[in-house]
């Protein structure tokens, strides 16, 4: 028996309204529910279809169909619009749903992209006329919908064969969904990411450790050097493992760990040399710019000022000025007196000595000034020559080697090119090694330039007035620093793209693999423990995850047992309500063993026996007819809305239209257990069988009935009242009056014929209503002929001349269909059709 759940309100749909979804037109479609059970009934592509996926698109945005049977997404491109309506019209879904505290409230859906290729579509969701959010339909309306890929209490034909045709790994997460363990698997998901996810460690010295492994010599080796604990344990197993490769190779190790490093690093640089003189790729690091000027801009800006400060016959009679002030009485002079040198009478006064002496205090700030602008051209000088020296240096040691050396040595681009196998990079270095000494020179040569100058200024200082040049000169040489040093980082980026490579090459070709790698760790031990180090913790927490993995793997395997426990218990309920009392019927969901989790079984059971002991269990998809495979994907899907809590469902031809057999049961066992457990119930049905009888059976729950009719694409599908008997008649007429058999065209004229006798008592039933005779019914024209009351209903088509004729045409082309032995063309049943689906639309709308 199906648990009975606590009574609590669920939610109910009231009105749903939907315009231009897939078979929907651009006129509004409306209807009411009650509470109780809903049928609508179409025939074939009428959008019954159309109907239960807009109820999906309105709840979850998307169809799960396109994400269950599209081989390729962009199969569904544009599926959702109606493909013939205007662009002006919008597309939407919208319901009236009473919640569960009692509230009606409107949710609107609006299409604003369609599918279109991988891409999904867009939408625009609403709650009373506002905007909102996805989570809104759960946090507001309280609607809660389910994991991916069956979100919505919608059932289709898609969905009842979708469990037995998915992928085991597709079945477990659709079971996942059923179960709504997915947050356990959400939760597994993260835990089994964080090993990837955990940073590496990363340094030199692990990267080191890695690639002894390259070291065929060392396998015994390498387990000692990595279960070393100590720096003296390392030490001795980077010691042995350096003797072993020595051994191997034939050379005597040394005895100290310190020699036997150098032994192995001599064989290598050897070894290396013989294969490709790779060391000719280095340089040393550019010493960074200093600024050569200093104090030169200053000491030459005081210098010409002294000099401007004293004539040059000053400077011409300086001696002869501290000669004649050497005499004390000169010196001295307070009054006029003779001068001694030219024996002129009272020649030197005092104030022609005391510009004497101001002519040699002018003189000794010029030599001063003239001194400290020499020792700065000096040191500028210096400078510049250092730092041309420091770039020449820089340069890639294959500059300081001859051309003929290099080839002899093998150093060219085609060399490095067959060892790297990277053509490309081997031409980027070559244009970057020509580009650097290019830069390199030019330079230079503009130093050197520069120092011409101030060798030429240091030589004739008193004549020399190109200080701006050459300060000028100097910044310019800044500006070519920076051109270097772009060149300089362009040649060390081109190099590491085709060094690695080469050095792989080369060790490989000399068998030299990892022996660089090996001297660098037995140089420093400290740093090779300490890489030791960080590996075991990384290690030891990637285990400790794996085991949190593996626990929570046991755990979700148990809780996943007890929900399928539960789940195959409410299954079977729903099964023995639709086929009760089978030999063969359903057992259960299971996971195929103990340790699995990507695999779910579901099982049947057969048994030769009334009691159904001694079963044998079987695998549903290998046993079960497709009736019986589409009634069990039904019972997993009702058994999931149960538990889910669901208020509503909504069953797209829940039972084959070949199981009448099993039909009565969902119309009466199945809907009442889900009435029962407070479930409103839309059932879809192309049956028109199950329709008329869930209608008469559930009349009394307020059952109410609806009719899907598409009389062309364009107008698209409509929602009808169970009253109109002339659309479901003209709707069951279809298929007759489309065949190209001449038996099935014979039934399409006769149910012509019977529609054009409805439409006739209709019509005259309806005026007689207009004229005041209330009592007028249909069944006041049982067992009468056309003919009988043909001239009655012809006279009142009035709207059109032409109507009377139509009519009368309509019954010519279908009278002999059910007696000649040829019956009416297809051609002419469809225009009969036609002519009558107007008439109705004008007289019985």
């Amino acid at each position: 028996m199906l648990p009975r759940r606590r009574a609590k309100m669920k939610h109910r749909i009231r009105q749903i309204d939907l315009q231009g979804f897939r078979g929907f037109g651009a006129s509004l479609q409306s209807f009411t529910l009650p509470e109780s059970v809903v049928a609508l009934w179409g025939g074939n592509s009428q959008g019954k279809t159309s109907l239960a996926e807009a109820i999906e698109f309105l709840l979850t945005g998307h169809i799960a169909r396109r994400e269950l049977l599209a081989s390729a997404k962009d199969e569904f491109s544009r599926a959702l619009r109606n493909a013939h309506i205007p662009d002006s019209v919008a597309v939407f879904v919208e319901a009236h749903f009473v919640c569960p505290d009692g509230v009606c409230r409107r949710l609107r859906r609006t299409l604003t992209t369609d599918y279109d290729g991988s891409t999904d579509c867009v939408s625009k969701l609403e709650i009373d006329g506002a905007g909102c959010s996805e989570s809104d339909v759960e946090a507001r309306l309280g609607l809660r919908l389910l994991h991916p890929p069956l979100r919505a209490p919608v059932l289709a034909q898609h969905t009842l064969s979708y469990v037995f045709t998915a992928s085991p790994t597709e079945r477990a997460a659709y079971f996942r969904a059923v179960l709504d363990t997915q947050d356990l698997e959400d939760f597994r998901a993260s835990v089994s990411m964080l090993p990837a996810e955990l940073p590496a460690p990363s340094c030199a010295g692990i990267k080191h450790l890695s690639a002894l492994g390259n070291i065929a010599e060392l396998a015994t080796v390498l387990k000692a050097i990595r279960n070393a604990k100590t720096k003296q344990t390392i030490e001795r197993a980077l010691a042995t493992a350096i003797q072993t490769i020595l051994d191997s190779i034939g050379v005597t190790a040394k005895a100290s760990f310190i020699e036997r490093i150098e032994q192995l690093d001599a064989e290598l640089t050897g070894r290396r040399a013989q294969a490709f003189p790779i060391e000719l790729f280095s340089r040393k690091p550019l010493a960074p710019w200093t600024d050569p000027i200093g104090g030169l801009a200053d000491a030459l800006t005081i210098y010409r000022r002294e000099k401007a400060a004293i004539s040059s016959e000053s400077q011409r009679l300086v001696a002869l000025f501290e000669s004649a002030l050497a005499i004390p009485t000169i010196h001295a002079c307070s009054e006029p007196t003779d001068c001694p040198l030219c024996g002129t009478a009272s020649t030197l006064t005092p104030e022609r000595v005391a510009f004497l002496k101001e002519q040699l205090t002018a003189n000794e700030a010029y030599q001063a000034a003239e001194k400290a602008a020499l020792e700065a051209l000096r040191a500028t000088n210096a400078q510049l020559l250092t730092l041309s020296t420091a770039a020449l240096a820089a340069l890639p040691r294959f500059t300081t080697v001859t051309a003929a050396d290099r080839r002899t040595r093998g150093f060219t681009v085609r060399r490095a090119e067959a060892l790297s196998g990277h053509a490309e990079g081997s031409r980027r270095w070559a244009a970057a090694s020509r580009a650097l000494w290019r830069t390199t020179k030019r330079y230079c040569d503009h130093i050197a330039a520069l120092r011409v100058g101030i060798e030429a200024a240091i030589n004739g200082i008193a004549a020399w007035d190109t200080d701006t040049d050459l300060l000028n000169g100097v910044a310019d040489a800044a500006d070519r620093f920076a051109q270097l040093e772009t060149a300089t980082a362009s040649y060390t980026a081109a190099v590491d793209t085709i060094s690695g490579a080469i050095m792989a090459a080369v060790d490989q070709s000399v068998q030299t693999t990892g022996w660089e790698e090996l001297i660098a760790l037995a140089r420093d031990p400290a740093a090779a423990l300490q890489a030791l180090n960080k590996l075991r913790e990384h290690q030891q927490t990637v285990k400790a995850l794996e085991k949190a993995l593996r626990e929570i793997d046991v755990a979700i395997g148990k809780v996943a047992d007890e929900k399928f426990s539960d789940l195959s218990v409410q299954v079977l309920a729903w099964w023995e309500r639709l086929r009760p009392g089978e030999p063969t019927f359903f057992s259960g969901v299971q996971r195929r063993g103990t340790k699995t989790r990507r695999t779910v079984d579901v099982k049947v059971a057969l048994s030769a026996k009334e009691d159904r002991s001694d079963i044998k269990l079987r695998d549903a998809v290998a046993v079960f007819s497709q009736s019986q495979l589409h009634c069990l994907g039904l019972s997993l899907f009702l058994a999931r809305a149960i538990d889910g809590g669901a208020g509503f469902v909504v069953l797209d031809d829940p039972v084959l239209t070949s199981d009448d057999d099993f039909r009565p049961n969902f119309a009466s066992s199945v809907i009442e257990a889900l009435l029962d457990a407070g479930v409103q119930v839309v059932v879809i049905t192309q049956d028109h069988k199950s329709w008329k009888d869930i209608g008469h059976r559930w009349e009394h729950r307020g059952a109410a009935q609806f009719q899907i009719v598409r009389e062309n694409p364009v107008a698209g599908s409509e929602i009808r009242g169970q009253g109109d008997a002339l659309a479901t008649m003209l709707a069951q007429a279809r298929p007759f009056i489309n065949s190209q058999d001449s038996e099935q065209r014979k039934e399409g004229a006769t149910r012509l014929r019977r529609i054009i006798e409805r439409f006739c008592k209709e019509l005259i039933v309806k005026s007689r209503h207009a004229n005041g005779d209330a009592m007028a019914s249909i069944t006041d024209y049982d067992g009468k002929a056309y003919g009988d009351f043909s001239a009655q209903a012809l006279a009142l088509l009035t709207l059109d001349p032409s109507h009377r004729g139509k009519l009368n045409a309509a019954y010519g082309y279908v009278t002999p269909g059910p007696h000649d032995d040829t019956p009416p063309s297809t051609a002419q049943l469809k225009v009969a059709a036609g002519d009558l689906n107007r008439l109705k639309k004008d007289y019985l709308p």
